[in-house]
């Protein structure tokens, strides 16, 4: 997994992850951004892999939000942003995990 990841973050909400889940991604400003509960259970706060169209269309509906966000990007950023090839490299790697167990391996998330 790499050791940062360009992800498209869309809103302030929070979460406490689960106890006995394992924290995998964080950020500065949302500390909670995605854990694993052994290899069934996945939990995200991010898109890894949103597409252009579907991005635009949220940006439309949500622009007002977006420019008085705390999350300082703007609709433009947003837009002109391109989905890195670490995250569907690192998407995965994460279902590569959650698969693992019901073929009979067992790999440790330290290993990625």
């Amino acid at each position: 997994m790499p050791k940062q990841l360009l992800a498209l973050h869309w809103h302030e909400e929070m979460f406490e992850i689960p106890r006995g889940a394992e924290l995998l991604f964080s950020s500065d400003m949302v500390r909670n951004q995605g854990f694993v509960i052994g290899h069934h259970i996945v939990g995200l706060q991010f898109h890894f892999e949103p597409q252009p169209d579907n991005v635009r269309e949220i940006v439309i509906n949500d622009f007002p939000y977006i420019e008085g966000s705390v999350l300082n990007q703007t609709a433009n950023d947003i837009l002109k942003t391109p989905v890195p090839a670490e995250n569907k490299q690192a998407m995965f790697k994460l279902l590569d995990y959650i698969s693992e167990d019901s073929q009979g391996k067992k790999t440790d998330t330290a290993s990625w």
